[in-house]
């Protein structure tokens, strides 16, 4: 009777253990599909255009223009969002990578927020904007990515990080990929 009682036991942790991945996989793959506790992401605006610079005497430069409109909401409580763009190097709150046909680089990067009960909150050099539990911010993201002529090339945010506090050590993070417009260049 003993040995059951002890096998019982183990097949008990074993299923928790079980329990609590299956849920920790169900929370990624929900975020994933842009299902998120604590905030609402829409992209209101998402624009893109092709520039070509001209230089005498040597190649012109070839500039894609994108302008990404992003409306995020604190559904139950206050959220912090880095007001920051990055490309997988440092942390930052919208993480990017150039999608083409062809290598690109982003040139500019320009970030602004914009809302009702918004405040902004400085950690080091880190730039936060404070959204309210049921306030709505607005992101307005302008980046300029040097390309190759002929080439298609698009944005796209492959994650949103953002903090609950400011005391967190690891941020919260909003996996649905929001890309941008795609523009030929030339």
């Amino acid at each position: 009777m003993k040995k059951t009682a002890v096998d019982n036991k183990k097949i008990l942790k074993d299923l928790n253990a079980e329990l609590k991945r299956l849920q920790a996989e169900l929370v990624k793959a929900n975020k994933i599909e842009g299902k998120d506790a604590y905030i609402d992401v829409k992209v209101k605006k998402n624009q893109a255009r092709f520039q070509r610079v001209k230089q005498k005497g040597v190649e012109d430069k070839a500039f894609g223009k994108f302008y990404i409109e992003i409306d995020i909401t604190a559904k139950q409580t206050d959220v912090f969002v880095p007001m920051s763009v990055a490309s997988g190097k440092k942390a930052a709150g919208f993480m990017y990578q150039i999608e083409g046909t062809a290598e690109g680089s982003i040139v500019t990067t320009d970030i602004k927020v914009r809302g009702e009960g918004l405040s902004q909150v400085t950690v080091g050099t880190l730039l936060y904007a404070k959204i309210p539990a049921g306030k709505t911010a607005s992101f307005q993201i302008q980046a300029t990515i040097r390309g190759s002529f002929g080439k298609t090339y698009k944005i796209v945010f492959t994650r949103l990080n953002y903090k609950l506090q400011l005391a967190d050590a690891r941020y919260q993070q909003y996996l649905k990929e929001i890309s941008s417009s795609s523009v030929k260049f030339g």
